[in-house]
């Protein structure tokens, strides 16, 4: 289970650096507009996915 947990944990760290590098791509093309709601979106749910995986794996039961 500890895979499972390390596999979901890089996963999400890796779509939370992409939606960084993303505002960043359209705030280069676009400036600022509304495009930026979709990554910045996505990256506070990876983040609260990357809480979750912590407090899981914090829990006996999943080690």
């Amino acid at each position: 289970m500890y895979i499972a947990l390390s596999i979901m944990l890089v996963a999400a760290m890796f779509v939370l650096f992409m939606c960084g590098y993303y505002v960043r791509v359209i705030k280069e093309k676009f400036g600022m507009n509304w495009l930026h709601a979709v990554p910045i979106t996505v990256a506070i749910l990876m983040f609260n996915i990357i809480w979750a995986l912590l407090e899981m794996a914090k829990s006996s039961r999943w080690q």
